[in-house]
């Protein structure tokens, strides 16, 4: 029976010197049959390792991978738009952990090294370990974890033939959409297991709704302010006092609604012509279209504003932005030689949100018992991802006549005085789109040599050799008309605008209006692209001018790409030795690794940076295109060590110790830059050649105390010395082209410090017969991490990136032989996104928790229905700057819930 696993009843119940063939035999099958499978990997690994299982083909424990691993002790996972896309294991972020399939690396759409989880089905996954140790034959990169995620095999399966069908459909709380999903796998394994063929298909469907209030940053600067209120008349220069203040950059609502189709289709043959020879293919195929419709309607709070009050830190908890009416009250505060008399907008801006991306790996291994002591392995292996997006940042906006009162003291107000759902007010603005093409695209290969022999305590050897060619690139192409018509003062035809509801997230009176204006970007472009709007653009003899604008300032100039690329050679040799004596075993061993890399680039250079005559933004005038080319190499040798001790016969010490990295994210190493912002408030970025590798000393020591097959306790204790840390850090510069200074943020090394924690976990199901508790079990576990770290140049101290103080898990299930259901529930504290993320503040993102549950009840032996709701508790996800007085993100995503069908023949 497809699921089922034999086992003695556990050891606790019995006597410990019965004899053996007393003990009851039962059957274990689905949430005990995964909790069974993922202790038994637990227990006979070298390492600190944890495991997720499927209990059967098609069953693994969630909807989505990522979010079946933030089970596992240590791991927690990030969001997009509540789908489980990265993981973070001990408190560091994606980048910091090395995700193979099937042992092997696979390339990534995000153009770095973090995998994307949502690329997957779990429906077509066997096992996820998450090594927390060092091993000499794993990958160097990971100094989180390493985490194998491991396909099917046909030969691990029954023989004859088999099949599992899923059908299933979802719904999202939000958009109350009802979407189809499927899947189907097939397994054949002849009678000798010689030959399996394996094949699986899935598509998944999810049409989903997000709504956000955003401030984009708090920004400490001078602050205009005006002493009186919006009904004042007749002020002058003697009326304003300036002050340096906290700011809030922006405050706005978002809205977006996103459909996700993916199809992932996997395949294996294995085949053993010997008993000596074991020879396997594997090829995977996944397809990700997503849709994003996005649209906000966002205010930009320049550096002049009314009635403003502010508390003890300096920072500001309410004010009036002026309208045009105001200003037209007060000359003498406006005009030509005195403070910016430009009123406030309020913008509608369409974002950027689709990505189609397109994952092909192949992969093949040879195993061969060269003789009795002797084993050579060979794994050639190729990965290749494309994907493709707009990059798009269009805005059309309003300048008020009346003014808004905005207030920052606990939840975020704001009163409009200008009704925001009239399109006759609408005018139009800055406009930014383009296309962004990426690749990357891995091959890779091993070859391992093992020899298992006896020697007193040595129980073998084995030794590696690895290498791998990483090349990731970017090509993007824009329209080059950012500033053609910004300023407000080209009026719009009220046709391209319809009046959209909003969703109110805060839950409080006047927190968000109740209805914005939503608009087609293209039909926008296109409406402004016409020969006759050019002369009222800002610069009519420039944007007419068909020899650079041949098909008007609106048309992307595919003539003039903005390309570059990142090209890696990583060679490795490892040698790991094999010792076990009486009550103890281990192995210890050494990684060495060689990277070359080459980061190129073609580019325009920006020449100056003018200020509009309309607006706050600059005119940025670009040269021609130059090639840049940097060149980077480093060495590192990485020992590692690990012994465990049986203390008794159900209790188990592991000690360990290592040195890990993690290198760069490829697509943080270009030699890109970009421009942006506004007079007063001028941002830059861009790819950074020179970055090194992120080290690590690591130090593990776990007590693990099995109770049974699938009952068990553990604690464990690590300390990780780091040094080069890498983050996305804000530095001021002085560019020439800019009058002012830029804020630069970008990728840098610089932090290091020292991470240590605590991680306790457990599980336990009732099994005894005849008891009240029967059926029903526990799972839990929580980490708690304290870190420190040291930066150069005085950057405030936010931690490090990702990483929670403390973090838990628990589930509680009950399941007999027809019925199934568990409720779980996964809690992170607050952590730190970047030290730059909200400008001249950290970013951070406050605690997290949430929900999940999941029911299934068997019908026949072959036929289950089955039904999972995701955020039950509808949580939302809400992020500050430094402390939660400064607000930036509230984001609502609803809940999820899936029901289906399951049929195995």
């Amino acid at each position: 029976m497809i699921g089922q696993i034999w086992l003695a009843a556990p050891a606790a119940a019995q006597d410990a010197a019965a004899p053996r063939q007393d003990l009851e035999k039962v059957v274990v099958t689905g949430i005990r049959a995964s909790l069974e499978s993922s202790v038994a990997t637990k227990r006979m690994q070298d390492g600190v390792v944890d495991a997720v299982s499927a209990e059967d083909a098609g069953k693994f424990p969630d909807t989505n991978t990522a979010e079946s691993l933030q089970r596992v002790t240590g791991v927690q996972i990030q969001r997009n738009n509540g789908e489980g896309r990265y993981i973070s294991v001990r408190g560091l972020g994606p980048e910091f952990n090395n995700v193979l399939v099937n042992g092997r690396t696979m390339t990534s759409d995000t153009g770095g090294r973090e995998f994307s989880f949502d690329l997957l089905s779990s429906d077509l996954i066997s096992k996820a370990l998450v090594y927390k140790t060092a091993q000499p034959f794993l990958p160097e990169g990971g100094i989180g974890s390493t985490v194998d995620i491991q396909t099917a095999r046909p030969l691990a399966g029954r023989k004859g033939h088999s099949a599992v069908v899923n059908l299933s459909g979802s719904y999202d709380s939000n958009s109350k959409k009802k979407t189809p999903n499927a899947s189907a796998m097939y397994s054949f394994a002849n009678e000798d297991r010689t030959l399996g063929v394996s094949g699986s298909l899935s598509y998944t469907d999810r049409a989903s709704k997000q709504t956000k209030a955003v401030n984009d940053a708090w920004n400490y600067k001078d602050v205009n302010l005006i002493n009186g209120n919006l009904n004042s008349t007749g002020l002058t220069m003697a009326d304003v006092t300036v002050k340096k203040l906290y700011i809030p950059q922006s405050f706005g609502f978002q809205e977006e609604n996103e459909r996700r189709k993916r199809l992932v289709a996997a395949g294996t043959v294995q085949f053993n012509p010997t008993k000596a020879l074991q020879l396997s293919v594997d090829g995977l195929y996944s397809r990700l279209d997503q849709k994003n419709d996005v649209i906000a309607v966002s205010d930009w709070n320049n550096p002049t504003q009314l009635g403003v009050q502010y508390n003890a830190n300096d920072q500001i908890t309410s004010f009036l932005r002026p309208g045009s009416t105001f200003f037209a009250n007060n000359p003498g505060i406006a005009g030509p030689g005195k403070l910016l008399g430009e009123a406030n907008s309020n913008d509608m801006i369409v974002k950027a949100g689709d990505r189609l991306s397109t994952t092909k790996a192949f992969g093949a291994n040879a195993k061969w018992a060269v003789a009795p002591e002797w084993t050579l392995e060979g794994d050639l292996s190729t990965s290749r991802t494309t994907s493709k997006s707009p990059d798009m940042w269009i805005v059309a906006g309003m300048v008020p006549k009346n003014g808004d009162v905005l207030t920052f003291d606990g939840t975020p107000t704001i009163k409009f005085g200008d009704s925001l759902t009239d399109p006759a007010a609408v005018r139009a603005h800055a406009v930014a789109y383009g296309q962004i093409h990426n690749g990357d695209d891995l091959k890779e290969g091993r070859v391992n040599l093992s020899w298992d022999h006896e020697i007193g305590y040595f129980k073998g050897l084995q030794v590696g050799l690895a290498s791998s060619r990483r090349e990731v690139d970017r090509t993007q192409w824009n329209s080059d008309s950012w500033n053609a018509f910004s300023g407000y003062h080209v009026s719009l035809p009220a046709s391209l605008f319809t009046v959209s509801p909003l969703k109110n997230i805060f839950g409080v009176e006047g927190a968000m209006p109740s209805a914005f204006l939503r608009f087609d970007p293209y039909a926008y472009m296109a409406y402004l692209n016409q020969p006759a709007l050019i002369a009222q653009s800002n610069d009519p003899a420039l944007y007419g001018d068909k020899t650079k604008y041949p098909n008007g300032p609106m048309a992307i100039d595919y003539t003039k790409p903005s390309m570059w690329g990142v090209k890696e050679k990583v060679s490795s040799i490892f040698v790991d030795s094999k010792w076990e004596g009486q009550g103890w075993a281990g192995n210890v061993g050494v990684r060495y690794v060689h990277v070359d890399s080459t980061s190129i680039g073609i580019s325009r250079v920006l020449q100056s940076a003018v200020k509009s005559p309309n607006d706050t933004t600059y005119i940025l005038t670009y040269g021609p295109s130059t090639v840049n080319t940097v060149e980077n190499s480093y060495k590192n040798l990485l020992p590692s060590a690990n012994l465990k001790l049986d203390l008794t016969r159900d209790l188990m010490l592991r000690l360990a110790a290592s040195k890990t990295l993690t290198r760069p994210t490829l697509n943080q190493m270009g030699v890109n830059n970009w421009y942006g912002g506004r007079f007063g408030d001028v941002q830059t970025g861009g790819g950074n050649p020179y970055l090194k590798p992120m080290r690590s000393t690591n130090l593990d020591v776990s007590l693990e105390w099995y109770l049974s097959k699938t009952n068990y306790f553990s604690a464990a204790v690590f300390h990780k010395k780091v040094t080069d840390f890498l983050e996305t850090r804000l530095v001021d510069v002085q560019l020439p082209q800019f009058p002012e200074i830029a804020h630069d943020t970008r990728v840098r090394n610089g932090q290091q410090g020292k991470i240590k924690g605590l991680e306790l976990a457990g599980q336990y199901a009732f099994d005894a017969s005849g008891s009240l508790l029967q059926g029903f079990g526990v799972a839990a576990n929580y980490t708690y991490v304290d870190a420190t770290a040291t930066r150069e140049g005085g950057a405030p101290s936010c931690g490090y990136p990702g990483l929670s103080k403390q973090s838990y898990n628990g589930s509680v299930f009950y399941e007999n032989s027809r019925f199934q259901a568990r409720l779980s529930y996964n809690w992170r504290n607050h952590f730190s996104v970047d030290c730059g993320g909200g400008s001249t503040l950290p970013r951070t993102r406050a605690a997290y928790g949430q929900a999940d549950a999941s029911v299934r009840y068997n019908v026949t032996p072959s036929v289950s229905l089955y039904a999972d709701a995701i955020n039950l508790n509808n949580e939302r996800m809400h992020e500050y700057a430094l402390d939660e007085s400064r607000f930036l993100t509230l984001e609502d995503v609803g809940r999820r819930f899936n029901i289906g069908v399951r049929v195995a023949f």
